[in-house]
């Protein structure tokens, strides 16, 4: 897998957001059990996204999580880059650093073509393209995420 659980659970989230936007703040336990997510994990998980100014959080009756980001303008680029290494194409997938053009790892080649897709899809695709396709929910047995 390419991306961490951590990546996987704060996309699941946050799509859930977008889809329950217009119902006011969410409680994390609903999120977790909505989406098969581990609860107290997840409410670390968008304690740090509250903290980037991706979405809300208000404590108290009435509180929960809500989404401040533009979902038209929240790439998976930027979620990328706040729970997971940075997928760039000089980054080496055995994690030996960047392969630079004189030490090169073995498949360093083979992986340019692939790890360019990767880096186009995580620039262009928002938080709004996925909440635009049919059927989101995203659980562990349906995962396009996984």
């Amino acid at each position: 897998m390419i991306f961490s659980k951590a990546w996987s659970y704060v996309v699941r989230a946050l799509i859930y957001l977008q889809e329950h936007r217009e119902e006011g703040p969410i409680l994390s336990t609903i999120i977790a059990q909505q989406e098969s997510i581990p609860g107290p994990y997840l409410v670390k998980l968008l304690g740090e996204l509250a903290a980037e100014g991706v979405v809300s959080s208000t404590r108290g009756r009435g509180g929960g999580f809500e989404l401040l980001a533009d979902p038209n303008s929240l790439k998976l680029k930027e979620i990328t880059a706040m729970f997971d290494r940075p997928v760039v194409s000089s980054s080496c997938i055995f994690g030996y650093g960047k392969c630079e053009s004189t030490e090169k790892c073995p498949i360093h080649e083979k992986w340019k073509g692939p790890q360019g897709y990767i880096d186009k899809f995580l620039e262009e695709t928002s938080l709004a393209d996925l909440c635009k396709v049919p059927d989101n929910r995203f659980t562990e047995n349906n995962s396009i995420l996984k």
